[in-house]
């Protein structure tokens, strides 16, 4: 017969496998992270809206960092304990950004990155900002990536979010940055696309539809340094009208590929 205590030791086991338990993730490896000197948070209009481009100066702050799951093509992590400040042009005084968020990265091809954050700015204006699947910028561990209010179809808000573990101050490089918009969106005739780039590179400016199918081509070869424009009308590369639906910018250059999405009305 066993002792009593190996009955309880046995019973204490099936009661702690039956519990609910926290997330792993949330035990173990917890790091907390700062922003670095090249984080900002922006506002202002894009493609052709008459309006300049804000940038309020460095956003600062912290925030811990967990990760909550993995599968088969991504890793997925939390952003908690956001608290993050930037100055208030022309008043002298700085705002406070608080909140949440998550962050995705992996991929079956490309190494891609999604960040969403839920934040309150002086504790009552409450915004969502989305980055959408983008490619990768820094070498993980280190996150850069630009995620975006999306107010409408012209002025927008941008958090610039660069940040790594504490005790690190630089994002490592890992090939030429870009930044692709398509405007106005939605759009009942054709786009203006915008691509800037850090430095010339050889590749490829094309619509695709819903389905990732290509509808026409904006731009082939080398496509120098800064902002380059396209006026995309409409129409598929055979010179029919594409109609109406969700279409996609997609610019390839190198081994780096960024991707805007828009919609067209009739």
């Amino acid at each position: 017969m066993r002792p009593a205590r190996h009955w309880l030791a046995v019973a204490i086991t099936i009661a702690t496998l039956t519990l609910p338990r926290p997330s792993a993730a949330q035990v173990l490896d917890p790091i907390q992270y700062s922003l670095f000197k090249s984080a900002d948070f922006g506002y202002g209009c894009d493609g052709p809206c008459d309006c300049p481009w804000v940038t309020t100066g460095p956003l600062s702050g912290t925030f811990t960092f967990y990760r909550t799951s993995v599968d088969p093509l991504y890793a997925h992590y939390a952003l908690l304990n956001i608290v993050w400040r930037y100055p208030v042009p022309g008043t002298g005084a700085f705002a406070t950004i608080t909140g949440h968020g998550t962050y995705d990265i992996g991929g079956e091809v490309a190494n891609m990155q999604r960040m969403q954050l839920d934040v309150v700015t002086d504790g009552a204006l409450a915004q969502h900002f989305d980055s959408g699947l983008v490619p990768t910028r820094g070498i993980f561990p280190a996150i850069d990536i630009e995620v975006r209010l999306s107010v409408n179809v012209c002025f927008d808000s941008l958090l610039h979010v660069v940040a790594g573990p504490q005790g690190t101050d630089v994002v490592p490089p890992s090939g030429p940055t870009m930044r692709l918009t398509a405007a106005p969106n939605p759009t009942r005739a054709g786009t203006v696309v915008v691509l800037s780039l850090p430095e010339a590179e050889t590749g490829v400016v094309e619509v695709l539809n819903v389905a990732g199918q290509h509808v026409a081509e904006l731009a082939r070869g080398t496509i120098p340094a800064g902002d380059s424009r396209w006026h995309w009308d409409g129409r598929t590369s055979s010179g029919t009208d594409a109609g109406a639906g969700v279409f996609w910018v997609r610019a390839r250059l190198g081994a780096s590929t960024v991707t805007q999405g828009f919609v067209r009305f009739r």
